[in-house]
């Protein structure tokens, strides 16, 4: 609740601040040409240094990572555990329905596999391939940004100078308003730029790596407690080992209740 107060009040900050730049500009700070200059020439960059599929996935997915995702601290690992009883007592078929019930996708699927007769090793071989590959899915992502960060300020500049260009190919025949309006289109394709560079591409590159570190720190923890599934360990003791796992809550987040879980809460 804190942190989305925090995000609100920052911001309501930034609009004030843009109202007031509007305000005091008018509508001379308005550069429809410098802003598509940038965005178009930053997109078509991109997709040139990378392939198309990613690059359009990606902005597909940018309002999603906009918003808070769901952490670890909040995940239910009460069906793990019951499957973890089921699967002891030899109940294989209950452990498989009850699987469906685990939200998790990795969790769900390593469940499922730790349930078919594999060995231990081919097991942990599928599981950390999952890993690499959800690795290198975030690398990409987060590479496409950071070059979306440094491809921004660069046609920012690129309008600068046709807008410098246009501005001395006109001295001498052309009044001062067409030389404002050169200087304009000018000056606002760079702040589009740096404003496109900093404020939208760098901080969500930063978020996604962070978010990135905290899912495969996550799901090296789950590797070991599917491993333990398929081991036959008691429920108690993997119930106490994803408790001590599980990361911190954040601050202002309530803690889950409860750091360890334990059989007979399991069963509640």
């Amino acid at each position: 609740m804190r942190r989305k107060l925090y995000f609100g009040l920052t911001l309501l900050g930034t609009l004030a601040v843009a109202a007031l730049l509007w305000l005091s500009l008018g509508l001379s700070g308005v550069n429809l040409p410098g802003l598509a200059l940038v965005l178009g020439g930053t997109l078509l960059a991109s997709v040139i240094g990378h392939s198309p599929g990613p690059v359009l996935s990606l902005l597909r997915r940018i309002p999603v990572l906009f918003r808070e995702t769901q952490t670890s601290t909040a995940v239910d690992y009460k069906p793990f555990l019951q499957i973890a009883e089921r699967y002891r007592r030899g109940d294989v078929r209950g452990a498989e329905q009850a699987a469906t019930a685990i939200q998790d996708p990795f969790l769900r699927g390593g469940t499922r596999l730790a349930l078919d007769p594999h060995n231990g090793e081919e097991l942990g071989r599928m599981l950390h391939w999952r890993i690499r590959q959800q690795k290198e899915d975030d690398h990409r992502d987060i590479r496409i940004l950071r070059t979306m960060a440094t491809f921004a300020p660069a046609f920012g500049m690129l309008g600068t100078l046709f807008g410098l260009v246009a501005m001395l190919g006109s001295l001498g025949q052309s009044g001062l308003e067409h030389i404002g309006m050169a200087m304009g289109f000018a000056l606002m394709s760079t702040l589009y730029g740096l404003l496109i560079a900093n404020l939208v591409f760098r901080p969500l590159a930063l978020k996604l790596e962070d978010r990135s570190r905290q899912q495969l720190l996550h799901m090296n923890m789950l590797v070991d407690a599917i491993m333990m599934l398929y081991e036959r360990q008691h429920p108690v003791l993997i119930g106490e080992f994803m408790g001590a796992a599980r990361p911190e809550p954040e601050p202002g987040r309530e803690a889950p209740k409860g750091r360890s879980m334990s059989l007979q809460g399991m069963r509640a």
